[in-house]
């Protein structure tokens, strides 16, 4: 029996990449056994188009005429309220369907998969599952190439260029730094049932699953660079350089919208506990009451239990910034 992918993209105004991105992900090979017929994935894209006043959904509509049952177009009647929403939405939406998929991915509307994307992914997650108990939820990602718009290698690992360790895994790591990227992931049909309440705050919706990952279930990785991630203008999102020094003077300088991250960051926290505090174990309880208390303890003090709890980042300089900047 072949394995049944959803693909979900998230679209507004983007016209200009949209074809290139999809014909990718309808271009994705399968070799060795995945080859076969009777086991080669079959992948379905959900297109949602979030309003846009380009010619977005016209372009998406001629690729649901080309190819009839591979890819479907929803139009958004109200726009969902930026990304994160979106993608949240789409998540529930699929996680309530009378026919869910056996994995579901992500997709940015302006980025180029590489051909081998699906098949490194999901043999990563069929190896997690087989040593796994039957219905544990998991997520599985990799690295990205960063480009500029016409697909030219600015970086050429994103681990690398944001600094970013994606064995850091535990609960307190990932409460304040997230290492998952959305259009870097897979997760399971067990993972659905975790996502049918959208939280009412959180930093990006795969900051959201890298947590419920990392509380009910495993975290994988494939280490090598599935995708191309395009930089350009209109991003809804930018990948910018992990410990950049003058960045990191310039928020220092300027630090709101690095305090409105941590509103969230904690936002997202106490919205972990509302929606899943009867599933969490007295440990994660524990954590989690510890995070959300920091904002309202003095200097010192809030410097003690990032350290005591493990509320760090991963690089010192990031961990430093954010002992300052908690809280003002």
């Amino acid at each position: 029996m072949s394995v049944k992918i959803l693909v979900l993209v998230a679209a507004f105004n983007g016209e200009r990449y949209i074809g290139e991105q999809l014909d990718s992900i309808l271009g994705q090979r399968f070799s060795g056994p995945w080859k076969d017929a009777g086991r080669k994935p079959q992948i379905h894209i959900r297109v949602s188009d979030d309003c846009s006043a380009d010619r977005t959904a016209a372009v998406v509509e001629g690729y649901v005429r080309q190819y009839p049952g591979r890819v479907s177009l929803c139009r958004r009647r109200e726009p969902s309220g930026g990304a994160a929403a979106h993608f949240l939405s789409l998540l529930a939406e699929a996680s309530t369907a009378s026919e869910k998929p056996d994995y579901v991915m992500l997709s940015d509307q302006d980025d180029v998969w590489l051909p081998d994307k699906t098949q490194k992914l999901l043999e990563k997650m069929k190896e997690l599952e087989s040593r796994l108990e039957s219905g544990t939820p998991v997520l599985v990602h990799s690295d990205l190439s960063v480009t500029d718009e016409k697909l030219r290698i600015i970086a050429p690992s994103f681990f690398a260029y944001q600094k970013v360790s994606p064995e850091r895994t535990a609960l307190p790591q990932l409460l304040v730094q997230n290492n998952v990227t959305g259009g870097a992931a897979m997760i399971n049909r067990p993972f659905l049932e975790l996502l049918k309440t959208p939280p009412e705050i959180c930093l990006m919706h795969d900051a959201w699953i890298a947590l419920l990952a990392s509380c009910f279930g495993r975290i994988g990785w494939v280490d090598e660079p599935l995708y191309y991630y395009r930089q350009h203008g209109t991003n809804a999102l930018g990948a910018e350089k992990g410990d950049n020094a003058a960045e990191a003077v310039g928020r220092l300088k300027d630090g709101s919208k690095a305090r409105e991250n941590y509103v969230r960051m904690f936002g997202q926290a106490r919205c972990l506990l509302e929606l899943f505090g009867d599933r969490l174990d007295g440990r994660q309880r524990q954590v989690l009451e510890a995070f959300v208390r920091l904002p309202k303890q003095n200097r010192l003090m809030k410097m003690a239990e990032i350290l005591r709890w493990g509320f760090t980042k991963n690089t010192w300089l990031r961990t430093l910034g954010q002992m300052f900047m908690i809280g003002d």
